[in-house]
């Protein structure tokens, strides 16, 4: 059982409808509060100006020339009779008092609150000869006026009555409120974290290694909706990127066991021969070069590791990218030239771009060098630059659409090209430096038909003609 409640304590939605309940009760009370004090100062600010218009009125009567008895109506002379809610005493300057008599309240000036106040309140009682004492608060207003003092009253029964009521009130619409507020509350709140628990268990899952787990929902309305699509997104992306590593992995161990198998030959031979006295150099220098092979393919994978990490992007700085078509162009159209292929640039319009120039030089070196090694002699390379694309495409054999993708993996490489230098690392490379850069690598087949077209679409920061 103490787990369990433990464990409800714990569900954040359910603690925050609960926490929203008490606040809400907290503001509740506090109005309540006020307005019984705001209430309390209106009625009695209202009881006031009537005693004091009533009070003007008969006094301005009086200074007419009306009299007493004309104004009281049925209060007569020296009566003990009283309205319920109201009263009036008037005692003159020859001391004669009309109305009921209230000793050692005409020497007084202004408001007096005459609680408790005892007065005879019925006929019958006065009959039998017992006075039936209120405790009723009154409220009277005492003052001088042409002929002597006068004195008018008001029962505060009404208003004590409604006062004792309001309490009772507040605390039933505020219980039923506050009910129907927890209510609501933790039905929001359970609902919540149902939601909130589905995330938690695909957390689990995922946890275990299930990337397969998917929870965002079809339509997002809320931000838990996007919560969901950001982890479906993010689990989507683990799954892909740990792929990539058992399929590198897989490719290394492929591509990696014949040249290391070779070494150890070599070396065995090598060995052998310096046992029996015949120095063999071939044998050595083809070793260090087969080392350097390896050397240079774990050197590669460092650099797409570090392009990765995203250190380069503090040397970004502002780019043309005719200028950077131009650059490496210079430097590598006698290269492929002198294969027998033939180059061409073309350049539509140049947008200017934040780049690491270092970088895409780079990478459009492993892309002619690519060219280079997997098309024929009379093929031609064109380098070509259009608003914030740029990229190279040449006439060769191309790739089939399908292996688009696999090709930008690392260590990748297709059957055909596994008999030619390189180890699969070259397109890697250059997605590396694409996604560095938040541009879209896109392969395709020329207008032509064959051959093969990468295009680097840049964000551009301002575009002019060339």
């Amino acid at each position: 059982m103490i787990r369990s409640l433990k464990h409800l304590w714990q569900m954040s939605a359910l603690r925050q409808a609960f926490a929203l309940t008490l606040v809400f009760l907290g503001v509740l009370l506090t109005t309540g509060l006020l307005a019984n004090v705001s209430i309390r100062a209106n009625l009695n600010q209202t009881i006031d100006n009537e005693l004091l218009d009533k009070f003007d009125q008969i006094k301005t009567d009086l200074s007419r020339g009306a009299t007493y008895q004309s104004i009281a109506g049925s209060y007569q002379s020296e009566s003990e009779h009283f309205s319920v809610d109201e009263f009036i005493s008037f005692k003159s300057d020859a001391g004669k008092i009309y109305g009921y008599p209230i000793p050692d309240l005409y020497g007084e000036t202004g408001f007096i609150n005459l609680a408790p106040y005892y007065f005879h309140e019925d006929e019958e009682d006065e009959e039998s000869g017992e006075h039936a004492e209120s405790e009723t608060s009154w409220q009277a207003y005492v003052g001088r006026v042409p002929g002597g003092t006068l004195v008018v009253g008001a029962s505060l029964r009404a208003r004590n009555q409604l006062l004792n009521t309001l309490p009772y009130a507040f605390l039933f619409s505020g219980g039923v409120m506050m009910l129907i507020t927890l209510g609501g509350g933790l039905w929001f709140g359970w609902r919540a974290q149902r939601r909130l628990s589905k995330i938690t268990h695909a957390l689990d899952q995922i946890a275990a290694g299930d990337l397969t787990t998917r929870i965002a929902p079809q339509d997002c309305k809320d931000d838990l909706d996007i919560l969901s699509v950001k982890l479906d997104d993010t689990t989507r992306r683990l799954a892909t990127t740990l792929q990539q590593v058992r399929d590198l992995s897989v490719n290394i161990a492929h591509d990696l066991k014949t040249p290391l198998t070779r070494l150890r030959a070599q070396l065995e031979q090598t060995q052998e021969q310096n046992l029996r006295g015949v120095s063999d150099a071939e044998g050595v220098a083809a070793a260090l070069k087969k080392t350097d092979e390896l050397l240079e393919v774990f050197d590669a994978l460092l650099r797409i590791s570090r392009i990765q990490s995203g250190e380069r992007k503090k040397q970004f700085q502002p780019l043309k990218l005719d200028t950077l078509a131009n650059e490496v162009a210079e430097i590598y159209q006698a290269v492929i030239e002198e294969t027998g292929r033939s180059f061409a640039l073309e350049i539509k319009e140049a947008a200017t771009i934040n780049a690491d120039r270092v970088l895409l030089i780079q990478a459009f070196a492993n892309l002619i060098e690519n060219a280079l090694r997997h098309t024929p002699q009379d093929a031609k390379v064109t380098l070509f630059v259009s608003g914030n694309t740029m990229g190279l495409r040449d006439n060769g054999p191309g790739i089939p659409e399908e292996f688009y993708p696999r090709v930008l993996e690392p260590m990748f490489r297709m059957e055909k090209s596994r008999s030619t230098p390189g180890a699969g690392l070259g397109l890697a490379l250059v997605k590396a430096i694409a996604d560095l850069h938040q541009a879209e690598l896109i392969l395709s087949a020329p207008s032509s038909g064959s051959g093969l077209s990468i295009k680097f679409v840049l964000a551009n920061e301002q575009t002019g003609a060339n």
